[in-house]
């Protein structure tokens, strides 16, 4: 009994691990794709949201960035038709994680979190914790997942990233105002 109770648990670990892998292969494969990933809550009435709250980002990144991209998905929900409001009284909390990749020769190495240029190397900075150079043959993207929870499940889910071709901060709010644009497009209008 215990020979067979020993073979079910590593079938089990086995299943996770494969079910891990493919989990993590479709999300290497979002980001590599220009095309947004959205996924929204079919059951959900999004006539009956009104109101929304920006969360800070999901992870550390420049102040500065930080703030643009609030702005940016604020002004979008506006658009929309939803309002902004406190905390407390939102009817759905937004929450967006930034990340920044690099393509090499076809292969992606994960850099981190968030952007910037540093040094006279021209590399690719997260603050001033490393440095990584970049060579003519690599591609900068710039990723960004935004998500939408009502009293504690997801309603919208989009991701997707886009190639810059200047590491300066004002073509990196730019891009990121044209991926704000294609994520948010799919959500339901209130005008």
């Amino acid at each position: 009994m215990k020979k067979r109770e020993t073979g079910l648990m590593q079938k089990t670990k086995y299943l996770k691990q494969v079910l891990l892998l493919t989990a993590c292969m479709v999300v290497v494969a979002a980001c590599s794709s220009s095309k947004p990933q959205v996924n929204m809550d079919e059951t959900q009435n999004f006539a009956d949201i009104k109101t929304f709250y920006i969360q800070p980002p999901l992870n550390p990144i420049n102040a500065t960035l930080a703030n643009h991209l609030s702005s940016a998905i604020t002004q979008r929900l506006i658009e929309k038709g939803l309002t902004p409001s406190s905390e407390e009284d939102a009817d759905i909390a937004v929450g967006y994680l930034p990340s920044t990749t690099t393509k090499e020769d076809g292969t992606t190495l994960n850099l981190g979190l968030g952007t910037g240029s540093y040094g006279r190397s021209g590399g690719i900075s997260l603050g001033s914790i490393f440095s990584i150079p970049v060579g003519e043959q690599t591609t900068l993207q710039q990723g960004l997942q935004i998500d939408m929870v009502k009293d504690g499940t997801f309603v919208y889910s989009a991701s997707g990233a886009v190639e810059l071709e200047s590491k300066d901060s004002i073509s990196i709010q730019n891009k990121l105002d044209e991926l704000v644009i294609k994520l948010l497009e799919q959500y339901p209008s209130n005008r």
